[in-house]
């Protein structure tokens, strides 16, 4: 029997043997990961209730408590058909129930977008070349394809321009970084 891991934003973590999709069948645990905390490439993160606190500590208005599961614990106990079925629908990535785009490749940069790790949707947008890591943000979801926009700033401006979005994206947020670079070009422009 395998072990999950079963973390709470208040910081108590246990593992359990307690899978919170065990006797589940196909169709509940379908509709789990499409509205799954996160799914990233055959892993995913759900928000459980209050009754799975982990430890002996009872659980506060504020916890929020979430459980880490692979797709052998996903499919666990699920026929071959049936196990294909969710692990088909653990592959790409999506927060919160939002489809994220795949990666993107240009000129040798990769532009990837991840769940970030912690108690809020938020997401990681890295872009990294042969060179090591250029940016790295967490974000919180927005609607914009931030990564899209990654992307079109890197044609604009290449590697140096990104540099100075990570530092400005630091102190305010990434949409607002690339939201400043397009208005410091149309200035440049005018």
């Amino acid at each position: 029997m395998r072990m999950v891991t079963i973390s709470c934003s208040c910081g108590s973590v246990c593992d359990s043997r307690r899978n919170p999709l065990r006797g589940l069948d196909v169709a509940a645990r379908l509709d789990a990961v499409r509205s799954a905390f996160a799914v990233h490439d055959g892993f995913l993160t759900l928000e459980l209730d209050a009754a799975w606190h982990p430890g002996g500590d009872e659980p506060g208005p504020a916890c929020v408590v979430l459980v880490d599961l692979d797709e052998l614990d996903a499919c666990d106990g699920l026929s071959a058909e049936d196990a294909a079925s969710v692990r088909a629908a653990l592959r790409g990535i999506r927060v919160a129930g939002r489809t994220m785009p795949g990666p993107v490749v240009v000129d040798g940069t990769w532009f990837r977008v991840a769940p970030a790790q912690g108690f809020v949707p938020h997401v990681t947008y890295v872009v990294h070349d042969a060179d090591g890591t250029v940016l790295e943000v967490d974000e919180p979801l927005v609607e914009r394809d931030l990564l899209a926009e990654l992307v079109d700033e890197f044609g604009r401006s290449g590697r140096p321009g990104l540099v100075r979005l990570d530092a400005v994206a630091a102190r305010r947020s990434l949409a607002g970084a690339l939201d400043e670079a397009r208005r410091a070009v149309a200035v440049a422009v005018a």
